[in-house]
């Protein structure tokens, strides 16, 4: 604040004595107690001064209670100002700096208006301005910072599912070859333990023969001695060729088991070292301003045009396409037109005259072009929007949705949708990364959507409605009218003027920009027959009107 917390009486002080001031004169920058107020007041030169009370005085901030009455360089009272210099004069600021200065003008004028001028309700209004401007940014950068949070779970519940499918697919492997390992340790122990049993049985024999030569020496005749000799000698060689089969039939090869691990594993371990790479995107700012001074020159600007209603606009029929089945209209920039035909699953590319292509398609309702090769297309019931390559008739990439998804629209990057029971939902083009823009749990059905440079426009077909909102998704104005039923497509003209497909009215209206005002444009007289979808084309300013049998394309003349 810009004083002490007591103030001193100057006149008193000058006189040697400390008084504490209750009122405070800003021309003569000086306080006063209420004996000397009255003295100050009955003096001719100081009777008009403009004195407040101290604690008022207390209020002001320093910089602005600091603002003296008298010039710094001379010492003499501020009387004039010079518009050329946008400076405050003394007299002898006149005559030393200002002498060939012209419109000087007296202070007391200027001043005479200063806190009703329109400068200070503009520079009001400015810092209005920039509270809201604060207010959404702070929003803007909190939905950022709850995406970013809900990007890192999904990023980590995904890398978790990752490692969970490598390990259980590590954990298959590893079980198959244990298993293959037991068999094979099984199939070895086998042959071995067969080897060492007939050995055994060998073995066992051998020890009685060996006991039977004992016998022989010690107890048998001649005769015996000499022909069993014989006999054994026979069984001897039955061994001796038993065990010499054994090194012929490679009983006795010596046995190893060997695990070869496979090299891909091994690479694995070597080359692969990370699971994923995490970057940091930037994509353009969401958030609008304004500024007083914008909102000012815009006025200043349309001062001189001739105002532009819904009133001026005509429209006057240039063709009509012979195809039925269709809900969904897009025009490219280079003014090729695209329809959706739902009962015969097809996307038509139509040039001026002529069928360019004919792409094979599910049950899809709408579409939208992202540039002059790339189209949309959404599948409600499917839960799925397509991005088709056109040269091609090839599925790039296919988004899924969490619900029935019906309007589409392309803007700067990314792509909207109308998600019943949720709302415009936003895809990131970069990335394919989709999020909630507008919020709305009654979003219907047959519903769509269309932007403009500033806006988001949409229409909800059950509860007839159409609402505009930021491109923050801040609700602005929503329009609800007994001319309104059924609202389906939805398109936005040069002027932000917005047209509505009427499937119930079997018409079509325009809102003006800031939905205060309807007027209907055509109806079933003018070859309207169940519409669906609608498409602005701005270089030729055409209306292409998705009417279910006979789509048709209209001129627009907005002057």
């Amino acid at each position: 604040m810009a004083s002490p917390s007591t103030v001193i009486c100057d006149v008193c002080e000058s006189q040697h004595t400390t008084t504490k001031a209750d009122f405070w004169c800003p021309e003569c920058d000086e306080g006063l107690c209420s004996q000397c107020l009255k003295y100050h007041n009955a003096l001719k030169a100081t009777r008009a001064h403009e004195v407040i009370p101290v604690e008022n005085y207390k209020q002001l901030p320093t910089s602005i209670a600091n603002i003296s009455h008298h010039c710094s360089q001379h010492d003499r009272k501020i009387q004039m100002y010079c518009p050329q210099h946008e400076s405050l004069c003394c007299p002898l600021c006149i005559r030393s700096n200002h002498a060939n200065c012209v419109g000087i003008l007296s202070l007391e004028e200027v001043i005479q208006t200063a806190k009703t001028s329109v400068l200070l309700e503009s520079l009001d209004q400015n810092l209005k301005d920039i509270k809201i401007n604060i207010e959404r940014v702070v929003k803007d950068r909190k939905q950022n910072l709850s995406e970013i949070q809900k990007q890192r779970q999904k990023f980590h519940d995904e890398i978790k599912q990752v490692r969970n499918k490598i390990n259980e697919h590590l954990d298959t492997l590893e079980k198959r070859l244990l298993q293959e390992l037991s068999v094979a340790e099984k199939k070895v122990k086998s042959q071995i333990e067969d080897v060492i049993a007939k050995l055994a049985e060998n073995t066992g024999q051998v020890n009685a023969m060996e006991n039977n030569i004992l016998a022989i020496k010690d107890y048998a005749s001649d005769l015996q001695s000499f022909l069993g000799s014989k006999m054994i000698e026979t069984e001897i060689q039955k061994y001796e060729t038993f065990l010499e089969s054994l090194f012929d039939d490679g009983s006795l090869q010596k046995i190893d088991l060997n695990c070869k691990i496979e090299d891909k594993i091994t690479d694995v371990l070597s080359a692969v070292t990370s699971l994923g790479t995490i970057s940091i995107e930037s994509s353009s700012v969401l958030a609008v301003m304004k500024t007083g001074k914008e909102i000012q020159a815009q006025t200043r600007s349309l001062q001189n045009v001739p105002p532009s209603t819904i009133n001026d606009i005509t429209m006057t029929l240039r063709g009509t396409y012979h195809f039925s089945g269709i809900t969904g209209c897009s025009i490219s920039s280079t003014g090729d037109i695209i329809l959706t035909d739902i009962v015969h699953h097809r996307m038509l590319i139509l040039g001026e005259d002529t069928l360019k292509s004919d792409i094979p398609l599910s049950y899809s309702v709408d579409c939208a072009c992202v540039d002059d090769t790339t189209v949309t297309v959404s599948y409600p019931y499917l839960n799925q929007i397509q991005i088709i390559k056109v040269s091609t008739k090839t599925v790039e990439r296919t988004i899924k949705t969490a619900g029935h998804c019906y309007g589409l629209c392309y803007s700067d990057g990314y792509l909207l949708f109308c998600e019943v029971g949720k709302g415009i939902q936003k895809v990131n083009m970069a990335d394919y990364r989709c999020s909630t823009l507008v919020n709305d749990n009654t979003l219907s059905e047959w519903s769509y959507v269309a932007t403009s440079k500033d806006k988001i426009f949409y229409t909800n077909n059950l509860h007839h409605t159409v609402t505009c909102c930021s491109l923050t998704g801040e609700k602005m104005w929503e329009y609800k009218d007994q001319l309104v039923c059924n609202p389906r497509g939805i398109a936005v003209d040069k002027n932000s003027n917005v047209y509505i497909a009427l499937y119930g009215n079997t018409s079509i209206i325009v809102l003006s920009s800031d939905g205060k005002h309807a007027r209907k444009l055509l109806g079933s007289d003018d070859r309207i027959s169940q519409p669906y979808g609608l498409a602005f084309d701005v270089k030729k300013e055409n209306l292409l009107v998705a009417n279910y049998d006979e789509p048709a394309l209209y001129r627009l003349s907005l002057d």
